[in-house]
This record gives structure tokens, C-alpha cells and sequence, in this order.
């Protein structure tokens, strides 16, 4: 064997060897993330589920449900069906379940879905995390971070015990601090993620697999992320976001938060729903 044969060979080898070497390192991490969430979201204490001394089980229990027959909301324990249907989990904004976020209930309802907003201020010590009137979003009063996405876990654990939810068919969606939620959940088999009025800008990525459809509605400019101190990003902007093979944005022409009331969002949100059932 020459000496440039043995190089190749040994450069090969040595590619090889390295690229191993990252692929068992990202199963670690993966590994580690789960092992992360299990100890330390899921921790159960007389029947309570403590995520960082916050009780999320109570989100649940006091979450609102729409359902396609009616047009007045329900418990989860009201909720009465012939058959099985689809589901969406929808999370509120920082300031609670709002009018907004009930249009959006009663749209995607409408369209043939069950929809379910857990109420995270049913939390007991859970505070408000926002400012309205500066539009400041994260206060640092509550852990949103790790809070809000527990509580969509715990959520989509929940809807799987119910009869009237169709176990292949649950989507997430969030709106502003619920989009955070939506964007930060972990892949749990959701059949779809939609981000209403958050842009992306924590780092990382969508934490749903890749090969999960997501749908963003943004607006040009947004005033709770237009900062003067950083340019303005939505997730289209982001490399991470690039590299998902079924990720979409609307974008919203002009300035806005809200997009229940959009003509455009709310058909994005119908289409891609049915278009992933």
C-alpha cells in the first residue's frame, strides 16, 4: 500500500471514527434531556404532579374545553362524544384564557376539533410573568420556561386517558407565551405544532422532532419582541428553522399580537390541521 492509499485509508477511518463520535454524543444528549425531564417535571407528591414546587396537575383540572356540538364551554369532564376526535391543545397567553384565545377555540372547534386549554393560573403561587403596558415578557416571577411545556406534557398525557380524544390525531398550539410553550415542548407524538405570536428567539429550535409539521403567525412587527436594543426576527429568520423540512410562517402585514381575528391565520390554521390529519 503507497503512502497516499494509507492516508486515504486513514483519514476514512478516522472520518468515520468521528462521526460516531457525534452521533453518540447527540443520543447522550437526547438521553440526558429525557432522563432531565422525568426527575425533575414529573415529580409526584400525594397526588399532586410538582414541576419546580408548582402543582401543573391543577392546569388540567381547571382546563376549558370546546367542543364541535356546542358553541358554551366545558370541563374535561363534561366532555360527551359519539366517537373519537381529533384534539388540539391550546395554550394560553401569559395573561390567562383571554377572549383571544377563546376565538381560537371556538374557529378550530368549529372546523370538527376538540379543543382544550389548560388554565395554568388555576397553579396555586403561579404569577403573572408579563407587563402589558411595557410588553416586557419574561418578569422572572414564575419559570415559564420549564412550566409552561410541563404543562402541555401534562396536558397531552391527559387527553390520551380521555375516550372522547383520538389518540392519533392530538395537535399543540400555543399563543404568545403559549407559543413559547408550543415552540419548548418536547416531541411527545403530537401530529402538529402551530406558534401564534411568538418569534422564535430562544435558542435551540423547535424541540419537536424534525419531520414534525409546524406552523408560526407572526406579524411584521410585533410590539411585545420589537426591541430597539435587538433587530426583529420571526422564525423564518432563524437557521434551525430553515433546516425543518415542513415548517411554514405567515407572516401578517403590519404591526399586531393578536390573530384570532386574521382571515389569513385562521385559514392557515384550518388548512394545516386538515391537511396533517
Amino acid at each position: 500500500m503507497g503512502k497516499g492509499q494509507r492516508f486515504t485509508e486513514e483519514f476514512r477511518v478516522e472520518a468515520v471514527s468521528s462521526d460516531s463520535v457525534i452521533r453518540r454524543a447527540y443520543r447522550l444528549k437526547i438521553l440526558k434531556i429525557i432522563i432531565h425531564w422525568l426527575l425533575m417535571l414529573f415529580t409526584l407528591s400525594a397526588g399532586a404532579v410538582l414541576v419546580e414546587g408548582y402543582d401543573i396537575s391543577k392546569s388540567w383540572g381547571r382546563a376549558v374545553v370546546f367542543v364541535p356540538s356546542s358553541s358554551f364551554a366545558k370541563t374535561v369532564t363534561d366532555v360527551k362524544t359519539e366517537k373519537p376526535m381529533p384534539v388540539v391543545i391550546l395554550m394560553h397567553g401569559c395573561g390567562g384564557i383571554g377572549e383571544h384565545e377563546r376565538r381560537w377555540a371556538r374557529h378550530i372547534s368549529g372546523e370538527g376539533f376538540i379543543v382544550v386549554l389548560p388554565d395554568s393560573f388555576a397553579i396555586p403561587n403561579r404569577k403573572k410573568n408579563c407587563d402589558s403596558s411595557s410588553h416586557e415578557t419574561n418578569l422572572k416571577l414564575t419559570p415559564v420556561h420549564t412550566l409552561r411545556p410541563a404543562e402541555a406534557t401534562y396536558a397531552l398525557s391527559k387527553v390520551k386517558e380521555q375516550s372522547w380524544a383520538d389518540q392519533n390525531l392530538i395537535f399543540l398550539m400555543g399563543h404568545s407565551e403559549g407559543g413559547m410553550a408550543a415552540y419548548m415542548t418536547p416531541e411527545l407524538g403530537f401530529k402538529g405544532v402551530i406558534i401564534s405570536g411568538f418569534t422564535c428567539r430562544i435558542q435551540g429550535g423547535v424541540r419537536a422532532k424534525s419531520d414534525v409539521p409546524v406552523l408560526a403567525l407572526n406579524w411584521e412587527r410585533d410590539p411585545w419582541f420589537a426591541k430597539p436594543d435587538r433587530p426583529y426576527r420571526t422564525c423564518r429568520d432563524t437557521p434551525l428553522w430553515q433546516r425543518r423540512p415542513d415548517a411554514q410562517e405567515l407572516i401578517l402585514p403590519g404591526q399586531g399580537h393578536a390573530t384570532a381575528d386574521e382571515p389569513s391565520a385562521r385559514d392557515a390554521v384550518t388548512n394545516f390541521l386538515k391537511r396533517n390529519m
